[in-house]
């Protein structure tokens, strides 16, 4: 029998036990040592770009799909890492994954090519899973119903700002869809929303270093009326964009409390050692007559345009610079409401869920509902009957 080292790299089986083998090691030593060695990533990523070019020779995928995983791969690794939520070795990790897997892992969802959106919504999903069994046992209910309506008041009161500015960021992302369709150009419906994603955030870093605290939100108002334009057909379609944003952002804010309460612990300013993990930002705020104070806000995502930011949210951790500044600005007094401590951030072990989610993906051909079977309200009905008789 003639050996075909062609067929044995195409192999799903060979593939699966890539992941499987590089994923648990390098998630083993994330939550070991807090650190993954370049050398794993590095092997995976060099795998993942043979491998694509594998699918396009065998004629699974074409060049531009491949370009598409490809620098798609890319975008979302660096926008995870940019924002803090991943160190970079999980970002360099889920590239790798995203670029390793084959094909046929995405064939029950063929109405798309942008197969590394599918993969990172599955990771969260499981994420999400975890956070939420994490939350039922070592959260009390009583904390968890004082988490959920202290944000719920706190959303309201934040409500009427955020929707103008979330507006805004949909009336300007919403270029992606009107442009190419008017010039005739049919894009990927993920494409396009990977687009809409780029613009709203290159849009948000201009406002938030180049336009003045006092007239962020009427720049804001002044991009509008492109919301109407591009997104917007009836007040009914204003309407219910206006309660998804609600839910969506009340949702944010409700899992990012439970995160904190979960993963975060405070940590005196004398305690803070080189490469702990911020939880919340430390800023600079002018004084009205001229001097400054050093105050705390809670953030879930990092915020690397503002300049004023002396700590911020950080996956990779505090440098010996940034605490020999702290303890400096404690000796002077400077820190005020810092003075309790900063929250730290434990391990996430987020190589794992990259793992999952792949092994996950390439199991259900897709999206994670996949394994879930779907069931008519009538069949729901009709269970709570048969339980109640």
């Amino acid at each position: 029998m003639d050996f075909n080292i062609f067929q044995l790299l195409t192999h799903e089986t060979m593939i699966f036990l890539a992941i499987l083998s590089c994923g648990l090691y390098t998630g083993y030593t994330d939550f070991r040592y807090g650190k993954i060695a370049n050398v794993y990533t590095l092997s995976l990523l060099i795998l993942g770009v043979m491998s694509q070019a594998l699918f396009v020779t065998a004629g699974e995928i074409t060049w531009g799909h491949s370009c598409i995983i490809l620098f798609g791969g890319l975008g979302i690794s660096f926008a995870m890492f940019c924002t803090g939520i991943w160190a970079a070795g999980d970002a360099k990790l889920f590239w790798g994954m995203s670029l390793v897997m084959p094909p046929s892992a995405f064939s029950g969802m063929p109405e798309t090519q942008f197969y590394p959106l599918i993969l990172i919504v599955n990771i969260f999903v499981l994420f999400l899973i975890y956070i939420t069994l994490k939350s039922i046992f070592k959260i009390p209910l009583q904390q968890q119903r004082t988490l959920i309506s202290k944000n719920f008041m706190t959303h309201l009161k934040q409500f009427p700002r955020r929707i103008l500015q979330m507006l805004s960021y949909i009336g300007v992302g919403g270029s992606a869809f009107y442009i190419p369709r008017r010039f005739g150009v049919e894009l990927d419906l993920a494409i396009q929303l990977a687009l809409f994603a780029m613009i709203a955030f290159a849009f948000n870093k201009v406002i938030e270093r180049y336009i003045p605290e006092r007239y962020k939100m009427a720049f804001h108002i002044i991009f509008l009326p492109l919301t109407i334009f591009f997104v917007i057909r009836s007040l009914i379609d204003l309407g219910s964009l206006i309660f998804f944003i609600f839910l969506i952002s009340f949702f944010l804010a409700i899992s990012g409390s439970f995160i904190r309460s979960l993963f975060t612990n405070a940590t005196s300013i004398k305690d803070l050692k080189p490469n702990m993990i911020p939880a919340e930002r430390i800023v600079r705020v002018q004084e009205q007559h001229g001097t400054h104070k050093y105050i705390k806000i809670p953030s879930n995502f990092a915020n690397p345009a503002k300049k004023n930011i002396v700590v911020d949210v950080s996956s990779e951790g505090l440098t010996e610079k940034q605490i020999a500044h702290l303890h400096q600005l404690k000796a002077e007094g400077c820190l005020y409401e810092a003075e309790t401590g900063l929250l730290i951030q434990e391990k996430i072990p987020f190589a794992f869920m990259i793992v999952l989610g792949a092994l996950v993906n390439f199991l259900a051909k897709g999206m994670i509902h996949s394994f879930i079977p779907p069931v008519e309200p009538s069949q729901i009905l009709e269970s709570v009957r048969l339980f109640f008789a």
